[in-house]
């Protein structure tokens, strides 16, 4: 067994980094709260690349002396705490002194800084934390910090990062955060020379939030308001009819710190109950300001978390704001002669309509041929070797309006309907993607969607593959999209609700790169198939177990769940006494 010694105090620097630096966007954010701190007015933000490159943050707030600058870059060096009681009683976003030493230890970076009265500034040039130069430099008020080469001594740590696109939409998100916590500081953030955020300053809470959320907000907003004994609550909450498929449009924050809290988030969804469809989510900012005695922001690393100490009475408070936001007050609207149109938000349409005849309609693509080449006959054909079928069956019934009663000689089969039809048009999708016979239907007029910044990032990263699988959406201004065209399996679905699904789905990390396409393909046969609870004539049902044969009588739909369940007859009259039980 080797001998305990004391680590050296570069690796102690890259150990510190890797809790609190994660990736670029964690540099931008203690950055970020760092010139906060400063009590800067405006911010400014330039990204090349992933942030990997460059990441250079310019404020115009209190600056630092030639001796605070050569003091600022040691670890647990701070102005913002002197004592242990001061732990207790933290107003200020930064108080810990690592982050700037951390970024400093897995970076090359040069940090300048001027503080009045003093007639020129100070510039450190620095590699892994060690001072290369020192000189002076003619600048404003302020601290310009430019990171270059992240992580190039932890190539570990790089290897491990996002693509660069992914990386950028992380990057936004810390912005847009903290933009909505400072609506009265400017934000800027250029990403490879394209000026992507731009807040003004001296902003108001609902126009920053408008700001960040963009044009389909306007009007449909509820202030919350709620006093009480060392504990307030504001911000600002959505209509309950404008939702997101997703929990990304929830922030929340402690006194003004930014902070992915599932309590909190909790707290605003039970807010929002009887309000909203299950499985939507609202679009919320909400600020907790509380006696610092009160909550231990000391609890993470990188400061994302908090503890409470009386969580059920902080949980309680927010149900209660938001509630009363709905109740006593209509939403601000500057002029309801400018009121865009809401967005849709019911559940989506299926391919099954209610019609006098037949409702079900086969995706309008080509018959699958047992010799046809491509992608379904490699996936499918052991199952087609097993024998089992499906129209062969006789059709018994529908229990519930959702599952599908059949029958042979041997057994009774429970067949989802929602599952089966989403695994046909899953393949049929499938298959036209990948022999380029996906087949479009235009839109008489283009569908607009406005995104937030964050959300259109995300549509950025898969814009690609949903041109492959037909969906024509492009860019519509600075944050919106148009839809000019769909997947003809789609025409009757609700497009919007589809798009905002997978856009959600990228922001919420549930798709991973390397499978988009596939994923995008079962999320997309999911909206587009008919829903549990929608009766079917026998010519529907008949036609879709048609279907299913054709594609090679799947066993599973496109998440992998079974498609039926299957009981002998034997089972059953073991249930009911007609056989002793074995």
């Amino acid at each position: 067994m080797t001998a305990i010694r004391v680590l050296d105090q570069e690796l102690i620097n890259q150990i510190a980094a890797g809790e609190v630096i994660e990736r670029p966007s964690s540099v931008v954010k203690e950055l970020l709260e760092n010139a906060i701190d400063a009590q800067a007015k405006s911010i400014r933000i330039e990204i090349e690349g992933s942030g990997i490159d460059l990441i250079r943050l310019a404020d115009d707030g209190h600056g630092m002396t030639g001796e605070e600058l050569d003091t600022a870059i040691l670890r647990h060096a701070t102005s913002k705490i002197a004592c242990s009681d001061d732990l207790f009683s933290i107003h200020t976003l930064g108080f810990r002194g690592e982050a700037l030493p951390s970024i400093l230890s897995v970076s090359r970076s040069t940090i300048a800084s001027r503080a009045e009265p003093s007639p020129n500034g100070w510039r450190l040039s620095l590699e892994a934390g060690g001072i290369k130069e020192k000189g002076m430099k003619g600048m404003p008020r302020g601290t310009i910090v430019e990171v270059n080469d992240l992580f190039f001594n932890t190539p570990a740590r790089r290897k491990f990062l996002k693509s660069a696109s992914t990386e950028q939409r992380h990057i936004i998100d810390v912005v847009s955060r903290y933009s909505l916590a400072y609506p009265s500081v400017r934000f800027t953030l250029s990403i490879n020379g394209r000026g992507l955020l731009n807040f003004r300053e001296g902003s108001s809470l609902e126009e920053r939030v408008t700001d960040v959320w963009g044009k389909e907000v306007q009007g449909r907003l509820y202030v919350v308001s709620d006093e009480r004994p060392q504990l307030s609550i504001h911000g600002i909450v959505a209509s309950p009819e404008i939702t997101r498929p997703g929990r990304s449009g929830i922030y929340t924050y402690v006194n003004r710190r930014s902070v992915l809290d599932h309590t909190l988030r909790a707290a605003v969804l039970e807010g929002y109950s009887g309000l909203i469809m299950k499985q939507r989510y609202p679009l919320a900012v909400l600020f907790i300001d509380i006696d610092a005695s009160e909550v231990d922001v000391n609890v993470h690393p990188a400061k994302a978390e908090v503890r409470f100490r009386s969580p059920s009475a902080v949980f309680g408070a927010i149900v209660n704001a938001v509630r009363h936001a709905f109740e006593r007050q209509p939403p601000s609207r500057p002029d309801d002669r400018e009121k865009p149109p809401a967005l849709a938000v019911h559940e989506p349409s299926a391919s099954y309509r209610r019609q006098p005849q037949t409702v079900y309609q086969a995706p309008k693509f080509p018959a699958i041929q047992a010799t046809q080449p491509g992608i379904l006959q490699q996936n499918l054909f052991g199952e087609r070797k097993s024998g089992h079928t499906y129209s062969d069956k006789s059709v018994v019934g529908l229990f519930q309006s959702t599952y599908i009663l059949l029958e042979d000689e041997t057994s009774l089969y429970i067949l989802d309907q929602h599952a089966a039809h989403e695994r046909v048009t899953y393949e049929r999708l499938k298959m036209a993607g990948s022999s380029n016979q996906a087949s479009s239907q235009a839109l008489l007029s283009p569908r607009i969607i406005e995104l937030s910044a964050v959300e259109f990032a995300a549509f950025d990263e898969i814009s690609n593959e949903l041109k492959v699988l037909g969906i024509d959406a492009e860019p519509f201004g600075d944050t919106a999209i148009a839809i000019r065209a769909v997947p003809s399996v789609l025409s009757r679905g609700n497009i919007q609700a589809i798009v905002m699904d997978l856009i959600n789905a990228v922001t919420e990390g549930e798709m991973r790169r390397k499978e988009y396409l596939d994923e995008l393909l079962v999320r997309m046969a999911c909206h587009s198939s008919i829903r549990a609870g929608k009766r079917l004539h026998l010519s529907e049902i008949e036609a879709l177990l048609k279907d299913l044969d054709e594609l090679g009588s799947p066993m599973t739909c496109p998440h992998g769940r079974p498609l039926f369940k299957r009981i002998g007859a034997d089972e059953i009259e073991r249930w009911i006494g007609r056989r002793p039980l074995s």
